[in-house]
């Protein structure tokens, strides 16, 4: 970033000045200066959660030259100026500035303004993150060993073995099993879903390592939800398709098998490349007309949509329908199948993953997303994803809140 000693401006590369109402730490930093800011309505301490509006998003209290590289990021791309940075007040020595609490930026192959369209190997696999951790541990499958054998992905039908993190999340209702939603094992207690999916209701359990919710496997297992320890994303609302994502507790560890596997978290923003296999998969409606669901999983192969183009797809429909404010954000992706050939996420797969098939020999899957939200299924509509990259730091909280023990 460019810092100037200018403690009531802030200058653009294009030479254009700006007037601000407060000196910004950054510059005066650099500077070794402390100026005194305006009063503003409340002052708050570092680590207390605040509000970036611009970006619709909660933030988090830090000390500026704790979070300049982040909003760097952001002003370069565009997607924040100096105002919209509000500011938590000042410690004895810099300014506390409200600082998101995810990076920029996604790559956006339609050619919008995006920070970078490659993120090295190196910060892309940050080997001090939990999630990064955590991949490198499943992806030796000590716990199972390594499958020899070949599987065949060519039918819709998803063999046993294929996606062992795939769960279906039970609910039971006057004593009958409903399953209304998907997930994704990422450990052996923490199962990964929309947050709409439990939002009005708490599932019972979930099912693992079947591909048949009915005939139960040899070896599924039924693990009961702990229902006091079920983690909503603390921004989402149910009026709004923002933030939706939540983590379920089991009560029980699972028990890893050929069959029942954690899967690996997307580590960056980008959106993956055209040639990457990218799916989607879960037991939801597969007929449209009669609004059975499938009492096997299924998958289907999906194009990535760029932000830009999902923008103007959503544009296009009733804003009572869209639920929108903002448009498609960052922390979200779409997918479609553009050649109209297989089918598309549909009622029943929401919270099921976005599954980026690495290595299918080997078992290596990323989640890229979760299921979230379309306008009906197979439309002309892309679906949309909560993009899990922009969640490491909530997921982790969770689910690795001591990163030592793994």
């Amino acid at each position: 970033m460019q810092l100037h000693c200018r403690p009531h401006s802030w200058r653009r590369k294009n030479s254009t000045t700006i007037t601000t109402t407060r000196s910004w730490s950054f510059a005066l930093l650099s500077c070794g200066l402390i100026f005194v800011a305006l009063p503003k309505p409340s002052a708050s301490t570092e680590g207390d959660t605040c509000r970036i509006d611009k970006l619709n998003m909660n933030g988090r209290c830090t000390a500026s030259n704790m979070c300049e590289s982040i909003i760097d990021d952001y002003f370069r791309a565009g997607k924040l100026t100096s105002r919209d940075v509000p500011s938590c007040g000042f410690s004895a020595r810099e300014e506390i500035v409200c600082c998101p609490t995810v990076k920029c930026c996604p790559d956006d192959r339609s050619g919008d303004s995006i920070v970078s369209t490659t993120t090295p190997k190196s910060e892309s696999r940050n080997p001090e993150r939990p999630a990064v951790t955590a991949c490198q541990r499943i992806e030796a499958r000590e716990e199972i060993g390594r499958q020899i054998s070949m599987h065949i992905l060519d039918g819709i039908p998803v063999e046993e073995g294929i996606y062992p993190h795939m769960a279906a999340i039970g609910f039971r209702s006057f004593g009958t099993e409903q399953f209304r939603c998907g997930g994704s094992l990422v450990d052996k207690r923490f199962v990964l879903t929309a947050a709409h999916c439990v939002n009005d209701g708490s599932p019972e359990f979930v099912r693992l390592g079947t591909v048949d919710i009915e005939k139960k496997a040899p070896g599924y297992q039924d693990i009961a939800v702990n229902a006091s320890k079920i983690v909503i994303h603390p921004d989402y609302v149910s009026t709004s398709k923002y933030h939706d994502i939540a983590i379920l507790e089991l009560e029980s560890d699972a028990i890893y098998t050929p069959n029942v596997y954690p899967a690996c978290l997307e580590t960056t923003l980008q959106d993956p490349p055209p040639t990457a296999n990218v799916f989607v998969a879960g037991w939801g409606v597969m007929n449209t007309t009669t609004k059975l669901p499938s009492k096997l999983l299924l998958r289907a192969p999906l194009d990535i949509v760029p932000i830009k183009s999902c923008n103007e797809s959503y544009a296009a429909q009733p804003p009572s329908r869209r639920h929108l404010a903002d448009g498609v954000q960052y922390t979200q992706l779409c997918a479609a199948d553009l050649t109209k050939q297989k089918a598309d996420a549909c009622q029943g797969d929401s919270g099921g993953p976005l599954i980026w098939e690495r290595n299918v020999l080997d078992g290596l899957y990323s989640i890229v997303g979760i299921i979230s939200a379309g306008f009906g299924c197979n439309s002309n509509t892309p679906g949309l994803y909560t993009r899990v990259a922009a969640y490491l730091d909530f997921i982790e909280s969770v689910v690795w809140p001591d990163a030592r023990r793994l």
